[in-house]
């Protein structure tokens, strides 16, 4: 059967380079996205989350609704189908960042009953993720990379203090109780980095057969 899988993490855990060697290694067997994003109007929600500084000035509740309305979008019309004809998907990010970052990092811890909610109905006739990869970094580091990272333009999110990241870090440890989590070192090498991926992925029986390539 197709499978989910949502690889997350701080800005600066090397999430990103993972994924382009994942895309590489397997090409269009598998169908990669990110949230928020992945179709066309989802992206346009994006800009609007992301690119836009207005969304910095904007409730957290408002905020918090338009990346449940581009998760949505991106399950209806990409997520879902895919599985449908047996293709697995592969997603840049997914409700682990919403719970890591908004509830954890920027302290709403109010909108937990909600997410619950959100991600009870969103999922309820779509498919929640099989498994959660996350790029496991101190905050120290992972600041430091994101804010040296010249290869992206910053936005809203970039600009917070250490102790921002450390309530990120904390929020993936906190997610990871409820949900199927791998953590993967990320302050080893992308070559010993994409390895433990591998291995996850076969452990996790995503795809069984890498057992036999990275055993």
């Amino acid at each position: 059967m197709a499978k989910y899988v949502v690889f997350d993490g701080m800005d600066g855990s090397g999430k990103g380079t993972q994924m382009k060697l994942l895309e590489e290694k397997f090409g269009d067997s598998i169908v990669f996205t990110r949230e928020p994003g992945g179709t066309p109007f989802a992206e346009e929600i994006r800009k609007i989350i992301r690119d836009n500084p207005l969304a910095g000035k904007s409730t957290a509740l408002n905020n918090f609704l338009l990346f449940w309305a581009a998760r949505e979008e991106l399950q209806h019309n990409l997520v879902v189908p895919a599985l449908k004809v047996g293709k697995h998907v592969f997603s840049d990010r997914g409700d682990s960042s919403t719970y890591a970052f908004q509830i954890w990092g920027e302290e709403h811890k109010e909108l937990s009953h909600l997410f619950n909610l959100m991600r009870k109905h969103v999922f309820l006739e779509r498919q929640k993720p099989d498994l959660y990869i996350v790029f496991d970094l101190p905050a120290e580091v992972a600041r430091e990379r994101a804010m040296q990272d010249a290869s992206r333009e910053k936005n809203h999110f970039d600009t917070r203090g250490l102790a921002y990241y450390k309530r990120v870090r904390k929020g993936f440890r906190e997610f990871a109780e409820h949900m199927p989590v791998e953590f993967i070192d990320a302050t080893r090498s992308p070559e010993k980095i994409h390895r433990s991926v591998l291995m996850a992925l076969a452990k996790n029986m995503i795809i069984p057969e890498l057992a036999l390539v990275v055993d």
